[in-house]
């Protein structure tokens, strides 16, 4: 059988290093990577990377300027280009596809788009994330409530099924629309945590830490959750 098409989403800021390393880590596991630059400077150049042997580039990259950024709209721009990236690919697994949503500052093990794939689509979980506590046990949430902060969604390393066209909550523009979507996707099949393939995450809040308005964003984006849920995700 042939497995689905498969997509990375990396938006980005500013971190031409670790951005580089990121789509090396998944490069060979995906059939396009999208970069989604927020006005880098210089603009990541997708030309660095290899196109494939048939001339049709392996990365690609959007510029939007957004600041402050609203980090939920820039990552539906990559679900969308994923989308479209399928539709048109009429490749492998046509029908079906895999969305990794990855930040910049992370770097994902061999073999992780095919074991974080397989276990989501054993299941009827159309969200899967990594366990980055050394848990054993493979967990399908199918309620939207909170969890031991061990299974929370990490916000900075997932995999959507890309067929049930889940995307973010723009309303929450810096924080906490990872969860909201991670609630979402438990009432529409599951989500699942998946042990044995942590991430490395190299520079968590480093962004949100260095800016005082993306703090006082989080803080409005947490009220605009228990809003929208009724209780906070922790």
């Amino acid at each position: 059988m042939n497995r689905p098409w498969r997509v990375a989403v990396i938006p980005t800021r500013n971190r031409h290093d670790m951005v580089r390393d990121c789509v090396n880590s998944v490069l060979d596991q995906v059939d396009v990577v999208y970069i989604i630059d927020n006005g880098s400077v210089p603009p990541i150049d997708p030309e660095q990377w290899a196109p494939r042997k048939d001339g049709f580039p392996r990365v690609m990259s959007g510029v939007i300027k957004m600041d402050p950024p609203n980090i939920s709209q820039l990552w539906n721009v990559g679900l969308d280009l994923a989308q479209y990236s399928h539709l048109y690919s009429g490749g492998p697994g046509w029908g079906t596809f895999d969305v990794a949503v990855l930040n910049s500052d992370v770097i994902v093990p061999p073999g992780w788009m095919d074991a974080l794939s397989s276990a989501m689509r054993s299941t009827t979980a159309v969200l899967a994330y990594p366990d980055q506590f050394g848990g054993q046990q493979q967990i399908l949430h199918t309620r939207a409530e909170p969890v031991d902060l061990r299974q929370r969604i990490t916000g900075y390393a997932y995999m959507l099924r890309g067929e049930a066209g889940l995307r973010l909550d723009e309303s929450m523009a810096w924080w906490y629309s990872d969860d909201s979507l991670d609630w979402t996707a438990r009432e529409r099949g599951g989500s699942l945590l998946v042990p044995g393939i942590p991430v490395q995450h190299l520079d968590p809040n480093g962004s949100t830490n260095a800016r005082v308005e993306l703090q006082k964003q989080a803080g409005r984006d947490r009220e605009t959750f228990i809003a929208k849920w009724g209780r906070a995700p922790h």
